[in-house]
């Protein structure tokens, strides 16, 4: 499993409640720019190029569930 950095997983989570960048960074007291650093790297660990893909990626291999 790829080493996460603290408030990636709830970065992740975040995006899959649709949620923008804004809300995000609202969300987890940071700002916008440590959001998109985030997502940028969710997205190369993950191998994909946008949100939604990582959110599939994500739930396909049990790194992100739906409750």
């Amino acid at each position: 499993a790829p080493h996460s950095l603290p408030g990636e997983g709830k970065v992740l989570q975040l995006i899959a409640a649709a949620k923008s960048n804004k809300e995000i960074a609202a969300a987890l007291f940071v700002s916008e720019g440590t959001v998109k650093t985030h997502v940028l790297n969710i997205h190369h660990k993950l191998g994909v190029d946008d949100r939604t893909e990582a959110v599939v990626v994500a739930l396909r291999r049990g790194i992100l569930r739906m409750s």
